[in-house]
């Protein structure tokens, strides 16, 4: 084999096995940390909710915080009965519907590559600048 053919050989390789070993967001991912997240919201459960996240958010909100975020949210919502299935997404972010005792809200959820939250909102307004129940990195 030509050297310039093994060089590219060797090239298409390295790329296959370095896109592969990239961990990837499983199927049901979403729908399960949702579901986790869910029971999470209605224990008012900050410590767990803090293990869900990404590590730049777990710096960023520690427990105690998460406490005066969940709060916050249960201000606006109460209890969640239930999550829709995502209205529109992908494995690592969806749009769900929210229904609480009041009304129904909308959720946006995205997870890392490690199945890790690194944004979370409910709002009753999606387009709002200002967003009562968020943990994000902005």
């Amino acid at each position: 084999m030509p050297k310039k053919l093994r060089c590219a050989a060797a090239f298409v390789l390295g790329t296959i096995l370095a896109t592969s070993s990239v961990a990837e967001v499983r199927r049901h991912s979403m729908s399960n940390i949702s579901q986790e997240l869910l029971r999470i919201y209605n224990a008012e459960d900050a410590l767990a909710l803090h293990g869900l996240l990404a590590p730049s958010l777990q710096a960023k909100y520690p427990v105690e915080r998460l406490r005066t975020v969940l709060t916050h949210c249960r201000v606006l919502t109460h209890d969640i009965f239930r999550l829709s299935t995502p209205s529109w997404g992908a494995r690592s972010f969806g749009f769900f519907a929210v229904y609480t005792e009041t009304s129904i809200f909308e959720m946006v959820l995205e997870l890392d590559e490690s199945e890790k939250i690194v944004h979370w909102v409910i709002t009753d307004n999606v387009t709002s600048s200002s967003q009562q129940c968020t943990v994000d990195n902005l």
